[in-house]
């Protein structure tokens, strides 16, 4: 069992005209690529008059072994999905983002949400990469179930040299006048 794994992927930026006088252009991710082919930073790779669509290749999903219960609960929703994390650059590039990483971990994705020059977009996972992640957590090994720690017993003190002992099961002792 490795303790962790990779898979590459492609991240697909849009940019769309927006509707909204106060920004120019409305930034999304629409999908996650398997096996995309490798780019230098963005390459368009579709225009369809205003709306652009580009391609940045390879990024890593990485899975640790100690995340599995966060994975677990993104497969079981049923629409297994990926959460690519960017954040703006100053270069003056179009386009203004750089790929952050990609997550399988919701937590870890809502974690950077609160940065404010961040886009982070939930899209669906690829079937190839759903089987790949399924592989790894079915060679996981399955974790103990919880066992609570019982309390041991306290050990009776003897009495020893004539002294009277500290803890006295049948309450307080003679000494205190009680």
């Amino acid at each position: 069992m490795e303790r962790e794994v990779s898979a590459m992927l492609g991240v697909v930026l849009e940019r769309r005209p927006a509707t909204s006088r106060w920004v120019d252009w409305v930034w999304a991710v629409p999908e996650v690529v398997a096996a995309a082919p490798a780019t230098d930073g963005w390459h368009e790779v579709a225009r369809d008059g205003e709306t652009v669509r580009y391609l940045s290749a390879p990024h890593a999903l990485t899975l640790h072994h100690k995340m599995v219960e966060a994975y677990d609960s993104n497969i079981e929703t049923g629409v297994p999905c990926v959460w690519a994390l960017l954040e703006e650059t100053d270069s003056g590039a179009e386009p203004p983002w750089r790929v952050f990483g990609l997550t399988a971990d919701p937590h870890e994705a809502e974690g950077f949400l609160e940065r404010p020059d961040s886009l982070v977009e939930r899209v669906t996972m690829p079937a190839a990469t759903v089987a790949w992640m399924a592989r790894f957590l079915a060679a996981i090994p399955e974790a103990p179930a919880f066992r609570k720690r019982r309390r041991t017993k306290a050990v009776e003190e003897r009495q020893i040299f004539g002294k009277a002992p500290i803890f006295n099961p049948d309450g307080r002792s003679e000494e205190d006048g009680s």
